[in-house]
C-alpha cells in the first residue's frame, strides 16, 4: 500500500494532476486486481488523515474575511446544496420509482461537496491566497453543514443532549488553544515533541467526539482548525510538523481507503446505466447552482471552476451512502452505483480543472 501510494504521489508531479485523485484510483486498482485483504488497520489512519486535512483547512481560513463575505458564503453553498439535492429527489422518486426515504438519501449523498478534495485543490491553484478562494471555502462548508443538518434531522433525530454536548464542545474549543500554549510554555525546550503530539492527540479526541455528538467529523476539524488558526501564526515550526505528517503520510491514506471501497466485481448494466443517468443529473445540478450563485461575484472563469469544485464530492457522499446500505434504505447496486458516480465526478472535475486555463485579475466584484 506505502509503494502504491508513493507511485500515485510520483506520477501526480510527473503530470502535473491532482495528487488526491491519483491516490483513490489507485485504490480501486489495488481493491480489485490485488489481493489485499479487508485492510482494518487502514480505517484509523484515514479517519486521522481525513481530520489533519480538514484541520489545515480550517487553519488556512481567513475568520475576518468570511466573517465580512458571510452571505455570500451561504448563498453559495445553499445553491450549490439545495437545487441537486431538490432535482435529484425529484428524478429518483418520481421517475425511477424509489421510496420516499431512499430518494432523501440518495439526494443528500449526490449533493455533498468534499472539503477534503475543495482544500488541496484551492492550494494547488493559489486561490486560498485570494478573497474568492477563502469564500469558496467556507461556501464548501456551508454545503458539508447542510448535508449533515440535513440527514441528522431526518434519519438520526436530534435530540437536548446532542445540542447541550455541541454547545458545551464549542466552549470547550474557544478555550483549547489557550490551554496549549500555557502546556507549551511549561514544556519548551524538549525533545519529546510536545506541541505536535498535542495537536495529534486533538485530531484523534475529534474522531470520537463526532460519533458522540452526530457531527460530521470532517465539519468538527475544520472548525477546531479555525479555532487554532491564531496558535499557529505564532508558532511555524510545529505547523511544518504537522503539515510533513498529514499530507506526507496520513492523508494519502484517507484518499487511498475512498478507492479500496469501490467493488467492481458488483458492477452490472443496471448499476452502469443508473450511474450515467443520476451521474448526469447530478454533475449538471450541481454546476448550474454553484455558477448561477457565483457567476455575478467573480470574474474570469473561477465561477466556472467553482461549478467543478463543488463537484468534488467524497468524505460526506460516501458516509450518506454507506449508511443508507446499512441501515436497508439502499441496495447494494444503488450503493455502488452512488459510489461509481461520488468518484467519476470527482475524477471529471478534476481533470477539467487542471486544464482549464485561467487568469485573475480582480477576483472578486464589489457588492
Amino acid at each position: 500500500v506505502s509503494i502504491l501510494i508513493s507511485l500515485a504521489g510520483i506520477a501526480a508531479l510527473e503530470i502535473g494532476f491532482s495528487s488526491s485523485i491519483l491516490e483513490i484510483l489507485t485504490g480501486v486498482f489495488a481493491s480489485n486486481f490485488l489481493k489485499l485483504g479487508d485492510l482494518k488497520w487502514i480505517d484509523f489512519l484515514s479517519n486521522l488523515g481525513l481530520l489533519g486535512l480538514m484541520f489545515f483547512a480550517g487553519l488556512e481560513t481567513d475568520p475576518e474575511l468570511v466573517r465580512k463575505n458571510l452571505l455570500k458564503s451561504l448563498f453559495i453553498g445553499f445553491c450549490s446544496y439545495f437545487f441537486p439535492l431538490i432535482s435529484i429527489f425529484y428524478v429518483t422518486h418520481y421517475i425511477l420509482n424509489y421510496s420516499f426515504e431512499a430518494s432523501i438519501l440518495i439526494g443528500i449523498a449526490l449533493s455533498t461537496t468534499s472539503l477534503a478534495l475543495v482544500y488541496p485543490l484551492l492550494k494547488e491553484k493559489n486561490l486560498l491566497q485570494l478573497p474568492a478562494g477563502q469564500i469558496l471555502l467556507a461556501g464548501a462548508m456551508v454545503v458539508d453543514i447542510s448535508s449533515m443538518l440535513t440527514m441528522s434531522f431526518l434519519f438520526e433525530g436530534i435530540n437536548m443532549y446532542n445540542l447541550l454536548f455541541s454547545v458545551a464542545l464549542l466552549l470547550l474549543l474557544f478555550r483549547l488553544p489557550k490551554w496549549g500554549e500555557m502546556l507549551f510554555e511549561r514544556y519548551a525546550g524538549n525533545q519529546i515533541e510536545f506541541r505536535t503530539r498535542f495537536i495529534i492527540v486533538i485530531l484523534i479526541g475529534l474522531g470520537f467526539l463526532s460519533e458522540t455528538v452526530h457531527v460530521d467529523e470532517a465539519v468538527l476539524a475544520f472548525t477546531t482548525g479555525i479555532f487554532f488558526a491564531e496558535f499557529f501564526r505564532k508558532d511555524h515550526l510545529t505547523e511544518k510538523k504537522i503539515r510533513a505528517i498529514i499530507f506526507g503520510f496520513l492523508a494519502p491514506f484517507f484518499f487511498f481507503k475512498a478507492g479500496y471501497t469501490v467493488k467492481l466485481s458488483v458492477i452490472s448494466l443496471k448499476v452502469i446505466l443508473l450511474s450515467l443517468f443520476l451521474g448526469t443529473v447530478a454533475f449538471f445540478t450541481k454546476y448550474i447552482g454553484t455558477v448561477y450563485a457565483t457567476m455575478n461575484l467573480f470574474r474570469g472563469t473561477v465561477y466556472k471552476l467553482a461549478g467543478l469544485f463543488f463537484n468534488l464530492r467524497l468524505t460526506f457522499g460516501i458516509v450518506a451512502s454507506l449508511f443508507g446500505l446499512r441501515a436497508g434504505i439502499i441496495d447494494e447496486e444503488t450503493y455502488v452505483a452512488l459510489l461509481l458516480i461520488i468518484i467519476t465526478t470527482s475524477f471529471i472535475s478534476s481533470i477539467k480543472s487542471n486544464n482549464m486555463p485561467y487568469k485573475i485579475e480582480r477576483d472578486i466584484l464589489d457588492d
